[in-house]
């Protein structure tokens, strides 16, 4: 026990050992709130307060819950297996594996990535002569998001009758829900809809949960949604403790779903609330969070705190003003050169990806290693999806997504002809596409089938076999008899993408769980979880900075327009996510800050002037040092005015 809380702070000793039902932990930028975490699930269990598996610990992200996985083994060691930590998405989707037949749907469901879900918006935008153009369907499908992220249903969804997209989204919701269910497919937000549904619908279920967990501890609270705050309180039975970890000014997913009212109305919304601050910040130095400080405190609606270290005093803030994008890469390089070291030391962040371009040339230029996080992920690779879209029909052969993918890869002699006498009879006779697949080939309806034939046969044969082989061996199988690496072969890239055929393989070899559950994990995967920096520089947008830490980081491009980004000026809460946003990416960095402006930018095909940031006046004068020969044009008496939220 003594072993538990030593090197903890007296906050975080009280966090720890909080005996109260409900406890909200406000827990600012590197002030060791995993630590935090961990050692409290360890306390509960060490204390007997609860076994492992009473406890389910959410986090942001499935990388957040490795992180927190290895901690709380080197604390507990083996017990350590036995504590429930993942996501929300990830929790919900093993709930629904378990209870889904409740709501009259089978449990070898796959998950629709967003590509999947654009494929099937696509086809059902040209079934119903909707011009995509005038409905894009990615803008559809984030209504439609939107909508399941608020709990709303397609039968509770009201549309603006002077809304005329709207409309045309309450349209398309109902086919869209129906042609997931008959693909036997779900998206991450029916994951999230159809758990809270389980729990609402079916008492046993939430009964059974309630007696199960005695514990539930969410990471990043602020950035939790409606749907997710109303799961939260389906898991809260009679004698349920919750333990939320959060910080309002590191809120930035607003956009995205997040209600930022979930953290500062919990104390209303749960039992017998403990509220407890955490304000020592163990990453940054003084300059670099007093300068943080400074800006977040300009926002208006936020829980007063003051973060503040024992760490050194460190470096002043640098600002470097360059005359275009490409100076202002040349001057990024330049400095990594001059401060030396490992380059996995350096974070290069941006507000919006496409100002990676001329980072990415001037890395290229000088043969400097990086990664890009957002750009194209191992998992997203042709060959790769390839493969998971075999693995897929394997598991549920009605996911008409995937089976579309891999009906002709490699190729097995099936015509343009050949697939439109396949649709007629899938409409005709309103069958799932694979049982129209099956019928054409035994009814002859197509000339050349032996090659359909053969891919139907080991469908089946592996269909029936799921269970038996692991997701390695099911993938072995595949390439072997599909002869999918002599296709790849004939690329010319092809052996680089057999190389990412066998990593493939042997990821799936190093895995534990059965086909289903391997395949849950690969479609919830974010940018974040795939991110493995090594021995090169980071380039990153700010959104995906959130949660990581970097000896020297480079903001790059603090403009009006791209920092506040010029969509976020008209509403005044907008304007204060983007400081906050701001604010994450300063409080990344341990050693060094580095922020940089350019006077004229291209993007998007067009030059033009920039104006700096007013974030960038909002630094104290005094932890500012600028660099080269150009100043921030400001005005005199220059002032952004901000509007009362």
């Amino acid at each position: 026990m003594a072993s538990l809380l030593d090197g903890l702070n007296p906050q975080q000793r009280e966090a720890v050992l909080a005996e109260e039902r409900s406890v909200l932990v406000f827990a600012g930028a590197g002030s060791g709130k995993t630590r935090v975490l961990t050692h409290r699930i360890a306390y509960l269990v060490a204390t007997g307060r609860a076994r492992p598996q009473e406890v389910l610990a959410v986090t942001f992200t499935n990388k957040a819950a490795e992180e927190m996985k290895g901690r709380l083994q080197e604390l507990l060691g083996e017990e350590a297996r036995g504590v429930w930590m993942g996501t929300f998405h990830g929790a919900c989707a093993r709930i629904l594996r378990q209870h889904i037949h409740h709501l009259g749907r089978s449990p070898d469901f796959v998950i629709y990535d967003e590509e999947d879900q654009l494929r099937v918006m696509e086809r059902l935008l040209k079934e119903m002569g909707i011009d995509p153009r005038a409905y894009p369907p990615s803008r559809i499908l984030r209504e439609i998001e939107s909508a399941k992220n608020r709990g709303i249903g397609p039968e509770d969804y009201s549309p603006d009758p002077f809304n005329l997209f709207q409309q045309r989204a309450a349209r398309l919701y109902p086919h869209y829900q129906e042609a997931l269910k008959e693909a036997n497919a779900l998206d991450y937000g029916d994951l999230l809809l159809m758990a809270h549904r389980l729990f609402q619908q079916v008492p046993e279920v939430r009964q059974y949960y309630h007696l199960r967990i005695r514990h539930v501890l969410v990471d990043e609270y602020q950035d939790t949604n409606y749907i997710q705050y109303l799961l939260l309180k389906d898991l809260m039975g009679p004698e349920t403790h919750v333990f939320v970890v959060g910080d309002d000014d590191q809120s930035i997913y607003a956009w995205r779903g997040a209600e930022p009212a979930n953290l500062l109305q919990f104390e209303r919304d749960f039992p017998e609330v403990r509220l407890i601050k955490l304000e020592q910040n163990y990453r940054s130095t003084k300059r670099i969070l007093e300068g943080a400080n400074a800006v977040v405190e300009r926002n208006r609606v936020r829980k007063p705190k003051r973060l503040w270290t024992e760490n050194p005093e460190g470096d002043p803030i640098r600002l470097y003003i360059a005359s275009d994008e490409a100076a202002e890469a040349e001057w990024v390089i330049q400095k990594i050169l001059q401060l030396g070291g490992a380059f996995g030391r350096y974070a290069v962040f941006y507000r919006i990806n496409a100002q990676s371009r001329a980072l990415e040339e001037a890395f290229l230029r000088w043969r400097i290693p990086y990664t890009v996080v957002g750009g194209i992920r191992f998992y997203q690779r042709r060959e790769v999806k390839d493969l998971i879209a075999y693995l897929r029909v394997v598991q549920n052969p009605r996911d008409e997504v995937s089976l579309r993918r891999i009906l002709n890869v490699p190729p097995r002699g099936l015509g343009k002809g050949g697939l439109q006498r396949i649709e007629a009879l899938k409409a005709e006779r309103q069958i799932p596409l694979y049982e129209a697949l099956r019928a054409a080939v035994e009814e002859g309806v197509i000339r050349r089938s032996e090659g359909l034939k053969a891919f139907l046969g080991l469908v089946e044969e592996l269909h029936g076999l799921r269970d038996e082989l692991s997701p390695g061996e099911v993938a072995e199988r595949v390439i072997d008899a599909t002869g999918y690496l002599d296709y790849l072969s004939a690329m010319e890239d092809g052996q680089e993408r057999i190389e990412n055929v066998r990593e493939f393989v042997e990821s799936l070899r190093e895995r534990e769980e059965g086909l289903a559950e391997v395949l849950s994990t690969l479609s919830l995967l974010t940018d974040i979880d795939e991110y493995s920096a090594g021995d090169r520089v980071t380039l990153m947008t700010l959104h995906s900075a959130k949660g990581l830490e970097f000896p020297v980081v480079f903001i790059v491009g603090l403009e009006e327009g791209l920092l506040p980004h010029y969509l976020r000026f008209k509403d005044p809460s907008e304007l204060e996510e983007e400081r906050r946003l701001f604010y994450v990416g300063m409080t990344r960095a341990k050693e060094g800050l580095y922020l940089s402006l350019a006077m004229r930018r291209g993007l998007f095909g067009r030059s033009s002037r920039r104006l700096p940031s007013r974030f960038v006046g909002e630094l104290p004068e005094g932890l500012l040092e600028v660099e080269g020969d150009l100043h921030p044009l400001y005005g005199e008496g220059w002032v952004w005015e901000e509007r009362e939220i």
